[in-house]
C-alpha cells in the first residue's frame, strides 16, 4: 500500500510541477503589467524553487527504492501488483541484470527503478 502511494507520487510529481510553473508564469505575466518588481522576484522565485523541486524528487525515490525491491524479491510486481515477476538474465537482451513482470510486462532494474522500453531496446540493438 504504502509502496503504491509513493509511486503515484513519483509518478504525478512531474505534472503537479510543472502545473506549477505554469501557473507561476501565469502570475508573473500579469503582474508585468502591475507590478513590475513583483514579476522580477516571482522569477527569482521559481529558479530557487528548482533547488527544493529536484531534491523533493529525488527523496521519493529514495524512499520508493527500498519498497519496490523488498516487492520484487517477493516475486510481486510493483506497477501492477500481480505475482508475476521473473529475474532476468544479464546476458540475455544485453541489458543489466533486473526483473520482469510477465503480467504487465514492466522491467526493472536490481535496484528497482522502472526501465523503459524503448531504453531496454536500444540497449539490446548495440
Amino acid at each position: 500500500m504504502l509502496h503504491t502511494v509513493v509511486r503515484w507520487i513519483r509518478k504525478v510529481y512531474p505534472g503537479v510541477v510543472f502545473g506549477g510553473y505554469l501557473i507561476a508564469f501565469i502570475l508573473a505575466f500579469t503582474m508585468v503589467f502591475m507590478l513590475p518588481i513583483g514579476a522580477l522576484g516571482m522569477v527569482f522565485l521559481a529558479v530557487m524553487a528548482l533547488i527544493p523541486v529536484v531534491a523533493l524528487l529525488a527523496v521519493v525515490k529514495a524512499v520508493e527504492r527500498p519498497l519496490a525491491i523488498r516487492k520484487l524479491r517477493r516475486g510481486v510486481c510493483p506497477a501492477c501488483e500481480m505475482a508475476s515477476i521473473t529475474a532476468r538474465d544479464p546476458v540475455v537482451g544485453g541489458g543489466g541484470a533486473g526483473y520482469a513482470c510477465g503480467a504487465c510486462g514492466a522491467l526493472f532494474s536490481a535496484r528497482g527503478d522502472d526501465i523503459e522500453a524503448e531504453a531496454e531496446i536500444s540497449a539490446a540493438a548495440n
